[in-house]
C-alpha cells in the first residue's frame, strides 16, 4: 500500500465499500455480481474492475513457475498450495488453458 498509496485509495476502498454495500442492500449474493457492478458504476462511478494493476515486486513473495499452451505464469506459494490441497484449477487468462506446474522459483 506504501508504493501505491493513491491507487489504493481510489481502486480498493471503493471496491471494498461497494461489498458493504450490496452485503446491507441485497443480503448474500454473488461476489462481483450484478448488484456489486451496478454500486460501482453508478455510485462510484467506477469500473467494475476485480483486479488490480499494483506494481507489488518489491513486496511478492516465494512464486511458482506453471505453464499454459501460449506463456509462463509465475503464480504466488498460497495459489500454488490451493492447487496441491484443495485441488483448484487455475486457466489462461489469454488462452483459457489449464496451468500446468513447472517448478519452483526462489523468493
Amino acid at each position: 500500500m506504501l508504493e501505491n498509496t493513491q491507487e489504493f485509495i481510489h481502486q480498493v476502498v471503493p471496491h471494498e465499500l461497494a461489498h458493504l454495500i450490496v452485503y446491507q442492500v441485497f443480503g448474500r449474493v454473488k461476489p462481483h455480481g450484478k448488484e456489486w457492478q451496478g454500486v460501482m458504476n453508478e455510485i462510484f462511478h467506477l469500473p467494475a474492475d476485480t483486479c488490480h494493476q499494483f506494481d507489488v515486486q518489491n513486496v511478492q513473495g516465494k512464486t511458482v513457475e506453471y505453464r499454459c499452451t501460449c506463456q509462463t505464469h509465475s503464480l504466488s506459494i498460497r495459489r500454488h498450495n490451493r492447487i496441491l490441497k484443495e485441488g483448484v484449477e487455475y486457466l489462461c487468462r489469454k488462452c483459457k488453458g489449464k496451468l500446468i506446474f513447472v517448478c519452483e522459483n526462489k523468493a
